[in-house]
């Protein structure tokens, strides 16, 4: 028990010394690190003290012993606070804080030597030595208590406003640290003459291995590789002290005194199995800790083979970002896709990049090596590729960026990517560059796809604003009418002299009954302007809300409905009123149903009908259909409905992206679209959506 225990601080001392020292170095300026370093540091001394203390030869040692671990756990407390809000990005706003529970932990150190903290030392369970408390020592626990209660409080407190990222990193913190402390709290048990033994120290030790795969896991404090180096280290270093003391420990025992033969073996076999051990420990934590970024060519390599299907340039350029942020983990990654209009590259979407507003013109020193090279730009020489020349240097340095990729279609360049310095600080090797060049060509064709496809949308969106014209015109005509009416029957009233006999007051409410009215028909105008805005130009934002599927059903039909009667089209729906809400984005709801019916109405040759149901579904879904009596579709042509510019409509009368707009919708919406049609008879389209919460 003595020895495990002993074992157990020296272990965890050692692997505090080795990370925090480590973690110091990666970067001395931040407030993460610093207050990392100084609780690994803290650790250590506590860790290396607690070896020293069970083997105590005497009560003098065991106490000076006892006195150094103090010291190290009095410093605990606040790092760990200072490190829980540095974390948290709260460091500043609690700096008063911080300050006073290190000038606390200082006001203890000094009288950690004391008897007003130590009394005595004397025999407890299986420890020979074992402290009595002081009178400090009490104020003392309940201040190490606080520090760290409160840390865990803002951790808990803060953890719903923290980015996804930040969530999983704090989660290990926070579990580490739970582990470690409940750990080292069971010394304190024997303080107080309750007779439970400090096993569960070894947590102290678990702590650290935790915030280690933090580290690598999810890059919490960016130092996957000084992880790696740490373990590789730690573990070559504990193979060498075990070979040492074991073979010191046989020879002593078969031969008596045999330092020099017992050196000798020793060192013999450790020169032996020094190499493979570092090379199983390599092999090792690539496998088990780092397999997600030792497998990121694969990753790379699906993700093209995906992205060339992707049809949606914010999607092409969202998840290449994304991707590139969890495979290869660069300081800073940016999108650059050119503008016809202006000839400028304008940034499209970046990660870490501060300025937003970069813009390259045809001018610049960069885009003119992409587009005359058609080679990446890179700042340094890297595996046989040729750095670039000091102004093409400075240009990539506003973008942060070490490596730029061109997207060249037909040799023209519509973008290229700027990417960062690792977070490891490794180098972009050559068989970095060949997987990228892979990914650079595929996202050419992927974002030259988005963007035909885009323009073919928007010719699509503006011939569905030209069919709701009409309609459009009939629904303001209407009340314009009711205006001009009202208002030039006053006019010729009063000219005929028809309000002489009539007093002010009469004359007074005439006019405000016209206001009124005038009132009421402008606003019925704006309403059906707000409703063309609200189709014409869509936000880009997705906004999803509870949305009730009749409200919406009838604004279409505000917007067509004159049209299709105008086509003698008879509309009919059959929608309870107690049908669920969905959570949806309202608009894309509405442009759903505006291509169905459209759609449908198309379909329809000289007169027919469209029918609009929906119903209930016992497991909890809302399902809808659209029902037309038109002329179908042909079975040879049905598989191809919802690809992107096929139609079954004649030459000149349609895009062909009217339903694969609608699919994309509906998916993006968590529904499910399906049809079926028979010829000469009509076409059903069916949408599936769950009920709102």
């Amino acid at each position: 028990m003595l020895y495990f225990l002993a074992y157990s601080g020296l272990l965890s001392g050692i692997a505090a010394i080795i990370f925090g020292l480590f973690v110091y170095l990666k970067d001395r300026r931040s407030a993460v690190n610093k207050s990392y370093a100084l609780l690994s540091l803290s650790i250590a001394i506590w860790g290396l003290a607690y070896y020293f203390w069970p083997l105590a030869d005497n009560k003098k040692q065991a106490l000076i012993s006892f006195q150094i671990l103090h010291m190290g756990s009095i410093l605990i407390a606040p790092s760990f606070l200072w490190f829980s809000l540095s974390l948290l990005d709260l460091h500043k706003k609690f700096k008063k804080l911080i300050v006073f529970s290190y000038i606390l932990s200082v006001f203890f150190i000094m009288i950690d030597p004391t008897v007003f903290f130590i009394k005595d030392m004397i025999p407890m369970y299986i420890f020979r030595y074992w402290a009595i408390p002081g009178i400090a020592y009490h104020f003392y626990l309940i201040f190490w208590f606080i520090c760290v209660l409160f840390a865990w409080f803002c951790v808990i407190k803060q953890f719903k406003y923290l980015t996804k990222t930040k969530q999983n990193q704090m989660k290990y913190v926070f579990i580490a640290s739970v582990l470690g402390f409940l750990g080292g709290s069971t010394n304190y048990f024997l303080w107080y003459k309750i007779s439970i033994p400090p096993i569960a120290t070894i947590l102290v030790g678990v702590h650290i291995v935790i915030i280690a795969y933090a580290v690598v896991r999810h890059q919490l404090m960016d130092i996957e590789i000084v992880i790696k180096k740490s373990l590789v280290f730690a573990g070559m270093f504990i193979f060498s002290f075990g070979i040492f003391v074991a073979i010191t420990l046989i020879v002593s025992h078969l031969f008596g005194r045999g330092g020099i033969l017992s050196l000798a073996v020793s060192s013999l076999i450790i020169v032996i199995g020094l190499r493979p051990l570092e090379i199983l420990l390599v092999n090792t934590t690539d496998k088990f800790l780092f397999q997600k970024k030792y497998e990121y060519k694969q990753i790379l390599k699906k993700f093209i083979d995906d992205v060339i299907t992707v049809l949606n340039l914010d999607e092409v350029v969202n998840s290449t970002l994304k991707l590139l942020d969890e495979s290869l983990h660069p300081y800073t990654a940016s999108i650059f896709i050119l503008n016809r209009a202006d000839d400028k590259y304008n940034l499209y979407g970046s990660s870490g990049l501060e300025n937003k507003d970069i813009a390259f013109t045809s001018e610049s020193k960069l885009v003119y090596f992409l587009k005359k090279t058609h080679n990446p730009a890179v700042i340094k020489q890297a595996d046989g590729i040729k750095g670039v020349d000091s102004p093409i240097v400075l240009e990539m340095q506003n973008l942060k960026a070490v490596l730029v990729l061109p997207f060249l279609l037909h040799d023209d360049l519509i973008g290229f990517i700027a990417l960062g310095r690792k977070r490891s600080d490794e180098d972009y090797t050559k068989d970095d560059l060949d997987v990228l060049q892979d990914l650079a060509r595929t996202e050419s064709i992927a974002v030259g796809n988005a963007q035909l496809i885009t323009e073919a949308a928007q010719g699509e969106r503006r011939a569905a604003i030209g069919t709701m014209a009409a309609g459009i015109n009939h629904e303001i005509g209407n009340p314009l009418n009711i205006i001009n009416t009202k208002i030039q029957f006053f006019l010729l009233s009063s000219q005929r002299g028809l309000f002489q006999d009539k007093t002010k007051e009469e004359i007074t409410q005439e006019c405000s009954s016209i206001l009124n009215e005038t009132i009421k028909q402008t606003n019925r105008i704006s309403e059906i302007t707000r409703k063309l805005s609200n189709f014409a130009k869509p936000s880009k934002e997705f906004k999803p809300e509870l949305v009730d599927i009749l409200e919406q059903v009838e604004e279409t039909l505000s917007m067509i409905g004159h049209d299709l009667e105008l086509e003698k089209i008879q509309i009919e729906t059959n929608i309870p009123p107690s049908l669920y809400k969905i959570t949806a984005d309202k608009r894309e709801i509405q442009q759903i149903f505006f291509n169905i019916i459209r759609n449908a109405a198309q379909a329809i040759e000289k007169s027919g009908k469209i029918i609009i149901s929906a119903i209930n579904t016992v497991n909890n879904k809302v399902h809808i259909e659209v029902r037309d009596t038109g002329k179908g579709i042909p079975e040879d042509k049905t598989r191809r409905i919802f690809e992107p510019f096929f139609t079954t409509k004649g030459a000149n009368q349609g895009t062909g992206l009217g339903l694969s707009i609608v699919r994309q919708l509906v998916w993006k919406n968590k529904g499910e679209i399906s049809f079926s049609s028979q010829a000469g008879v009509g076409t059903v389209f069916v949408l599936e959506f769950n009920q709102g919460v």
